[in-house]
């Protein structure tokens, strides 16, 4: 399947801006996560050392590094255990179910992406993104549902023909998204 890039790991001129907001937005949940963002009038005695909360903030960082680094480079299989792992931490972080979402899509496994960007959309209802995705998984779903109709379809009937139909515009939607003039 050929889709925008753009739509599904943040490519593009913008790249670095996004990049750079997703990675506040972690930090901030990881912090959320630890205990650093409690309000200051929380008790010293139950607290913890700052030395203690830092390093687990790291080393959460670094988790979602790894992972991020791992899809960059295009090893999605091993990315997908890295957010696997992430997201049963942190169960509650919706981006992090949103970045499972689309390294299963980039790995053609539309049902199990589906299942990761609802959950996604679920914990983050305005996560337009999210959205967009599981759009696209469920189109790339009905696809393959379109590829499967016409290997048993006997050809020329008008059954085949509509499936041949639908997968011409399917494949037209995802190969270009936007729906303006396709590619150059």
């Amino acid at each position: 399947m050929t889709c925008d890039g753009r739509l599904w790991n943040g490519d593009g001129p913008t790249r670095f801006a996004v990049r750079a907001a997703l990675w506040l937005g972690l930090a901030t949940g990881c912090m959320q996560l630890t205990g650093c963002a409690q309000p200051a009038t929380r008790p010293s005695a139950q607290s913890e050392p700052t030395a203690a909360r830092d390093s687990d903030l790291e080393q959460r960082l670094r988790e979602l590094q790894q992972a991020e680094a791992l899809y960059l480079s295009g090893r999605f299989k091993e990315a997908q255990a890295a957010y696997e792992q992430l997201t049963a931490k942190y169960p509650s972080n919706g981006d992090l179910w949103f970045r499972l979402g689309n390294t299963l899509m980039k790995q053609g496994r539309y049902d199990e992406a589906a299942g990761a960007l609802q959950t996604s959309i679920g914990l983050d209802p305005g996560n337009g993104r999210a959205a967009l995705n599981l759009a696209l998984s469920r189109l790339a779903q009905a696809q393959s549902a379109a590829d499967a109709a016409r290997g048993h379809l006997a050809a020329g009937t008008p059954e085949h023909q509509q499936a041949d139909a639908i997968d011409r515009r399917l494949r037209s939607i995802l190969s270009n998204p936007s729906g303006g003039d396709p590619p150059r």
